[in-house]
């Protein structure tokens, strides 16, 4: 950084003053890109948050045998986790997707596909009731009538859900 004036004793206090007064808009030039760098920065990360949420699948394309379904997110009732595979469970259809359930789980929406096991995830628009068994097991029975297993930190999960 450059020398803005020079003073010299016995100081003025006018002459100080202007001294002082161009220091300050030195510094406001130098902060305004730096302000403007944080603006940009914080409006980058709001996007990418908001993005995120928009990249959430409508449908998910299931390849079957010579043909691909396409099979509408808010019509899967539950996911069924079998090996690599998972199981999507439409009505009286069911799915088979290359894709584990951890995989599947991260693309779908938090707030509507809960992990209520380790190998099930439940649309929660299809259940129906939870029934507890104790403090660290229980069911959840889906609008079909399906009963599903469901572990403790399920069971949190769907809690949180419901109260948000």
């Amino acid at each position: 950084m450059e020398a803005l004036d020079y003073l010299m004793k016995p100081l003025e206090p006018e002459r100080l003053q202007t001294t002082l007064r161009r220091v300050r808009e030195r510094l406001a030039a130098h902060a305004a890109p730096m302000t403007q760098e944080q603006l940009k920065s914080a409006l980058s990360v709001l996007s990418d948050a908001s993005a995120g949420r928009e990249k959430r699948p409508k449908r998910i394309l299931v390849p079957n045998g010579s043909k691909d379904i396409f099979v509408a997110v808010d019509e899967i009732e539950w996911i069924e986790a079998d090996s690599y595979y998972s199981c999507l469970h439409v009505g009286t259809k069911r799915y088979m997707l290359r894709e584990t359930i951890k995989q599947l789980a991260a693309t779908l929406d938090p707030a509507t596909f809960i992990r209520v096991h380790r190998s099930a995830i439940v649309n929660i628009n299809y259940v129906r009731e939870i029934l507890r068994e104790g403090q660290n097991d229980g069911w959840v029975v889906l609008a079909n009538g399906q009963r599903l297993k469901m572990s403790k930190p399920g069971w949190q999960s769907l809690l949180a859900v419901s109260r948000s």
